[in-house]
Parts: C-alpha cells; structure tokens; sequence
C-alpha cells in the first residue's frame, strides 16, 4: 500500500507609568497564586503611549517640556500608538501554550481634553481593545482587553482540515483522525485514504485483511502506520503531535486539545 504525505501528506513619565501600575506590582506572591488558582478573569494593563515623531518632536522643543509630561490644564492630546496588556488564565480548548500575557498595540489619533477613544488592537494575532481618555493634554488609561485570535487553520497557514462531513466512509476517517491524531483531516489526505478504502486498494478479504481480521482493523492500522511518529506522540502526550500543531496553525498558532471536532478548524494565536 503506497503512504502519502502527513499521514497521507511608551513614553510616559517615570511617576506617571507608576501610578497607572500600581496596584499591579504590589501585589505579594501569596497574592498571585491566589489569583492565578482561581483564574480570575484578569484586567488589562497600560504598557504606556508612544506620541507619533511629529508631535514628540514638537513637544521636545518645547521649552520646560524636555519629555512632552507636563502640559497645561485643557490641552488637547496628540496622537500615536498606545499599548496595553493582559494575562490569560485559562487555557483555550485545553491547551495549556495559550495561557499568558498578551500584548496589544493600536494607533490612537489627536483627541480634545477629556475626550474618550476607543483603541483597537492592530496586526493579526491580536484581539482586543483600549479605552484611553485625553486628560490636560495627557493621555489616561481607562479600560480594555486583549488575547490571542481564533483563526481558520486556512487563514493561519492555508492548509484546510475537515471536522466533519455527511458521507459515512469520511466521517468514519475523520474519527480515526481525531482519535488517532488528535486533530481533524487534512483535506488532500482524507480524500486519498478515502479513495484507496471505497476501491480496496489493499486489505483485501484474501489475506485475512493482512491478518487484522477486518477491512476497517486493515485500514486503520496502516493508516497508524503511515502516521509515524505523529501517531506515536498524540497517543502518548494525548495531544496533536508537535510538528502537526505547526503545519495546521504556523509558528505562532495553537490547536485545540479538546473540542476537536467543534474547534479542530481553528488555531489561536499564543502569547
């Protein structure tokens, strides 16, 4: 029988950062460990605000203002790229490489004193957002998220796996997958597997079905075998094999270890 590839085939003043921190990093391990037990659905934090060049170059020059931080009651706050931050306590579908501290970044535009603007995360790994208000020229931090996104394994590498299907014989091999590999089909290996079962392309009744007793038992142990080392890692990690999470989700994505047949169509991006 022929084998195909995987298996088949900020710049804020010194006391300013402190006083938006605090709070945060005083908090005893004792503290920590409470919170992280828990898994407390965690606040972001305010990494802090970079003023685009024009207007940091502005307020250099600007004499008594050598670092843009003091400003007169009423100022209006220029634009430029705030950053925030927020730790993940629980794993998404199982997987334990999605629980961290996620970083975001968006750009944020000039803004009246004490207006209000919502910031959204940019690139895309990120979700989340920021709200910031513009205090005298300054701008605040006041709320906001940020985590991983939940992409197609098609948008996070172009590669396309099948969770489900209505024809029997798919559906069964899609289960072998899952249960073998832990993971979902991938396309163009699903169709091969199927074409050789529905033509008998070996396993055939004449040798006992190569002495597994059954076409199904044939089938399934050369497709373990075919899996390789791929097989002998989900079956002992009771994961998707390392280089398999790579090829469906890229260097930066996780694949569910649980929800497979829901989620086993998506990846998130890890911290």
């Amino acid at each position: 029988m022929r084998i195909h590839a995987w298996v088949c085939r900020s710049v804020w003043s010194a006391a300013l950062v402190g006083t938006l921190l605090a709070g945060c990093g005083g908090e005893t391990d004792a503290n920590r460990e409470e919170l992280k037990s828990s898994e407390p659905e965690s606040e972001a934090v305010f990494e802090g605000f970079t003023p685009a060049a024009d207007a940091r170059g502005a307020s250099e020059d600007a004499p008594g203002q050598p670092d843009g931080s003091v400003h007169a009651a009423g100022m209006s706050c220029t634009g430029g790229t705030a950053g925030w931050s927020q730790q993940q306590w629980s794993a998404w579908n199982s997987n334990s490489n999605t629980v961290g501290t996620y970083s975001c970044s968006g750009t944020v535009f000039g803004a009246s004193d004490g207006s209000t603007v919502s910031v959204a995360a940019a690139g895309a790994e990120r979700t989340g957002s920021a709200q910031i208000r513009c205090s005298n020229g300054t701008w605040v931090w006041v709320s906001g998220t940020c985590d991983g996104k939940v992409v197609s394994t098609l948008t996070a590498t172009g590669y396309n796996l099948v969770c489900s299907h209505s024809d029997p014989v798919r559906s069964k091999w899609i289960g072998w997958y899952v249960a073998d590999l832990k993971r979902c089909a991938d396309f163009d290996g699903l169709e091969w597997w199927v074409a050789q079962y529905n033509s008998n392309n070996g396993c055939s009744a004449s040798t006992n079905y190569d002495g597994y007793g059954s076409k199904d038992a044939c089938f399934r142990a050369n497709f373990q075998i075919a899996a390789g080392s791929e097989y002998t890692e989900a079956q002992s990690t009771g994961h998707i094999a390392a280089q398999s999470e790579y090829l469906a989700c890229g260097p930066r994505g996780a694949y569910p270890w649980s929800n497979i047949f829901a989620d086993g169509a998506k990846c998130k991006y890890r911290p």
